[in-house]
């Protein structure tokens, strides 16, 4: 055998063992998580592309974005747009604060697909009926927010979770990502860790995305709402679901979850921003 054919016949048996090597890894990976349900959470709900689930008082959304799956940032009506008042030399609206209810009856009648509602972006709660959010905002291709908050909050915690119509990514956040990122969509929220009452048992809102295929895209996205947790619990209960990147988002009182119509977790608390999850039934 000549020296090129023994280059050539290396070089495909190193290919065939990287293949085989990432190939196992996935499989590997995927066979450490559990199932659902042998975590002791149950099915309550599910329509194209979203399931959800229950345990106790824990409530896990899985939203695949592959199947049609969608997710909007949605926010009241700007009171102030707040011209060049922001963090970073954009704008600081104020926002028209409402309950998850009323948001919910005025968008299921236009839009049946509309799944479910939850709370999102952390936001100064004082006792006015507008405020601005704490952090940036970009729905539908524009940049909604800056927020208040800037580097003088949380500066080396804050992360955003940036989609796409068929993916997800959670990655730190950094200044220049409001101008040059692609996203349709994001929302910059917290490390998993940031001191928001660690070991508190009280309201949670966290978000996490998983690569179910290993495809190294992001398709499923992940959101656990909990009327009491701790957050290494809804940490936990994220990765125990798949979800590799995590990302905390407004909890306490704020935290609220209604689905097809269902109550499941309420609050007297008013807020400016929610995420709206829809099934892939109808577009």
């Amino acid at each position: 055998m000549n020296r090129k054919k023994l280059l050539l016949t290396g070089l495909f048996l190193t290919t065939f063992l990287l293949i085989i090597i990432n190939l196992f890894s996935v499989h590997n990976s995927e066979s450490k998580l559990q199932k659902p349900l042998s975590l002791g959470f149950k099915i309550i709900s599910n329509s194209q592309g979203i399931t959800l689930y229950k345990k106790d008082s824990d409530y896990l959304q899985l939203i695949d974005l592959s199947e049609g799956a969608k997710i909007d940032f949605i926010y009241g009506k700007i009171t102030d747009l707040g011209t060049k008042k922001g963090a970073y030399g954009g704008n600081n609206p104020q926002f028209e604060r409402q309950t998850i209810s009323q948001v919910w009856s005025n968008l299921y009648s236009e839009n049946s697909s509309l799944f479910c509602i939850t709370n999102g972006q952390f936001f100064r709660n004082d006792k006015s009926s507008s405020t601005a959010l704490a952090f940036p905002l970009k729905s539908d291709g524009i940049i909604v927010s800056d927020g208040y908050a800037g580097e003088i909050e949380f500066s080396h915690e804050k992360l955003m979770l940036e989609v796409w119509n068929n993916r997800a990514l959670i990655s730190k956040f950094q200044p220049n990502n409001l101008q040059f990122s692609i996203a349709t969509n994001f929302i910059v929220g917290l490390q998993e860790n940031a001191d928001k009452g660690v070991e508190d048992q009280t309201g949670r809102t966290f978000i996490g995305v998983q690569d179910k295929d290993g495809d190294r895209l992001y398709e499923t996205i992940l959101i656990f709402t909990s009327k009491q947790a701790t957050q290494p619990h809804a940490t936990n209960v994220l990765k125990s679901f798949g979800a590799t990147q995590v990302m905390m988002l407004d909890g306490g009182g704020s935290t609220q979850l209604i689905c097809q119509g269902n109550n499941y977790i309420d609050s007297q608390r008013t807020i400016p921003q929610m995420i709206a999850i829809f099934s892939g039934d109808k577009v």
